[in-house]
């Protein structure tokens, strides 16, 4: 178990923002709540709020441009309801974070906001969200949780490891035709480039072409080949909701082995598939950098397919999505528009 505390005294966020208002607030009524049950004339009978239990259940969601955290309510079974009875809120803190920091114990976080105890709240399943504006694509972070009673004590921070990292991806399908039309219109949107991300769609036939993955078609078979050998794909297999449709976070983390020998794979409505793809660096130390994407197939078409993408834009880190279980509801699965 990772050990961590909260500073209170902490007043610079980690990247430039200010208070949560309510938090602010929170602050200059403190004084006033410091002591429940007491009146001038029998201070004896005083009694001071006791720290709030540690939240639990922390856990966190890979979006564009956003992460989603969540936690159990401190009075939610099986925590004593009693005990926690003068919980106000939960203030959420977050730092960046980089491979080894876990390791460091008197690593520093920042408040970035603060929910109130009857805000964010699913009651059916007993946990509370608070949503992450200000992360962005390629950075790395780091959240934990505390709960703040009437009185202002604070809990320490949460104890779980939670970092996570968003990444671009695609908000609506996009359409891959056969790059081996006849038609050369329609033969020259036949490959995708993931770093390229929403203008990925590329001629993979072009002289110089910077395409990692194309389609073709054998008959009326769609297949998937990489272009060039600075890529490797893996067919992770289908991951589907009961609707039918595709539940793109069903592959989480690239996984370590398990790659095509031939880099030349069908492909299947409601399959995800995993590209390893050795892109180009501007450092002249290490010219070349391991990046992951994935990408699921949503509908077959005559001579086109349909699929979801996401690219990690940090190198060298397979995370991909949310890990499982997921026990919240919001936000929901994305819709695509076919």
């Amino acid at each position: 178990m990772n050990m961590k505390s909260a500073n209170a005294s902490h007043t610079i966020p980690r990247r430039g923002e200010s208070l949560h208002m309510a938090f602010a607030f929170l602050l200059l009524i403190v004084p006033a709540l410091a002591l429940v049950g007491c009146s001038e004339e029998d201070c004896l009978n005083c009694v001071e709020l006791p720290r709030p239990v540690v939240p639990t259940g922390v856990e966190s969601v890979s979006l564009d441009n956003l992460i989603y955290v969540q936690w159990v309510d401190v009075t939610y079974e099986p925590y004593d309801l009693e005990y926690n009875e003068n919980v106000v809120g939960y203030r959420i803190y977050s730092r960046y974070f980089v491979d080894g920091d876990e390791d460091d114990l008197d690593r520093k976080f920042f408040p970035i906001g603060f929910v109130d105890w009857d805000e964010n709240f699913d009651q059916d399943y007993g946990l509370h969200w608070f949503y992450d504006y200000d992360a962005i694509n390629g950075e790395r972070y780091e959240y934990a949780v505390t709960a703040v009673n009437a009185a202002g004590r604070e809990s320490d921070l949460s104890y779980e490891l939670v970092t996570d990292a968003p990444l671009p991806m695609s908000a609506a399908s996009e359409e891959i035709f056969d790059s081996g039309s006849s038609t050369p219109a329609v033969a020259a949107l036949g490959g995708f480039d993931f770093s390229r991300l929403e203008a990925g769609r590329v001629d993979p036939a072009a002289p110089g072409t910077t395409a990692d993955i194309r389609v073709v078609f054998e008959g009326d078979v769609p297949y998937v080949e990489a272009v060039g050998q600075n890529v490797s794909l893996l067919d992770a297999g289908v991951y589907s909701f009961d609707d039918g449709s595709l539940f793109f976070d069903g592959v989480s983390v690239a996984p370590w082995n398990g790659w095509s020998a031939t880099n030349h794979l069908e492909l299947v409505v409601n399959h995800i598939y995993v590209a390893e793809i050795i892109e180009p660096s501007s450092d002249p130390l290490y010219p070349n950098e391991l990046h992951y994407a994935k990408f699921g197939v949503v509908r077959v078409g005559t001579r086109s397919v349909r699929i979801h993408w996401a690219f990690q834009t940090i190198a060298g880190l397979p995370e991909l999505a949310v890990p499982e279980p997921v026990r919240f509801e919001a936000p929901q699965p994305v819709m695509l528009d076919l």
